[in-house]
């Protein structure tokens, strides 16, 4: 029987949004596929202070650069892509969660029906406006790395109400509505060699709010909607996991 070779090498790339991943992970070890983690990112305005240098992912100061070391179990400075199997962008800033209240608003009333190929522009026009989808696609160009992307998730459901008044019908959105706006999402990212990991539908409420139950401590006390917990991380970490199982080599592949 074949033994597998050396684990995955998998960087977790992003914001705040990373913790929910750290609180999922925390003394556990991911053995199916057997995958090495590190992640590399920073809170707030520093994670806009970084740039794409020869390919790379570099901090524009020193301050940045420490920053971005501190969460890297290696104190990385900078970020490549060949040095890795795989990169998810977790978060990155990238939120979809507008996108979803309007397509869903409009999909309950047919005067307001938009065709695939509307939606399909008006998702990728959004996308080109993301800073740190520019740089997944950039880093999927180099056909270095499995590049994949998981978008911020929705709101928490009872904290934010930021889109009720312009799209107040969104929260009739069905399963199989929001099914029909991922699969635009994975189309168009598809095309850019980048692999989406959609929301769990199991954490999704009132159709495009994440149900309370993966909230952070005190989320409502703080009125923090974006943020997740570790239950939201392990979420996330099943559909990577799925999608990391392609990249498994066995020592014979390896060879």
């Amino acid at each position: 029987m074949p033994l597998p070779s050396e684990p995955i090498r998998l960087c977790i790339f992003g914001d705040s949004h990373i913790a929910s991943i750290r609180y999922a992970l925390k003394g556990r070890e991911l053995t199916d596929p057997p995958v090495d983690v590190e992640f590399w990112g920073t809170v707030g305005n520093r994670f806009r202070k970084i740039g794409l240098q020869d390919g790379a992912l570099v901090p524009e100061d020193e301050t940045t650069a420490n920053r971005f070391a501190a969460v890297n179990a290696h104190g990385r400075r900078l970020l490549r892509p060949d040095d890795f199997d795989a990169i998810l962008f977790m978060g990155a800033r990238t939120r979809v969660n507008w996108i979803f209240a309007e397509f869903l608003h409009r999909a309950q009333t047919p005067d307001l029906f938009l065709s695939t190929g509307v939606r399909r522009e008006i998702i990728r026009a959004h996308l080109a406006d993301q800073r740190a989808y520019g740089f997944a696609q950039a880093f999927a160009a180099q056909g270095k790395a499995r590049i994949l992307f998981a978008p911020v998730s929705f709101p928490t459901e009872g904290i934010s109400t930021e889109f009720l008044d312009s799209c107040p019908d969104a929260i009739h959105g069905t399963a199989d509505q929001r099914a029909a706006i991922w699969a635009l999402f994975r189309e168009v990212m598809a095309e850019d060699t980048i692999t989406l990991l959609p929301q769990a539908e199991r954490s999704v409420t009132r159709g495009c709010f994440t149900a309370a139950a993966y909230a952070t401590r005190r989320a409502t006390e703080r009125g923090d909607s974006t943020h997740k917990n570790g239950a939201y991380g392990r979420l996330v970490l099943r559909s990577l996991m799925r999608a990391l199982a392609p990249l498994r080599k066995t020592d014979e592949q390896a060879a």
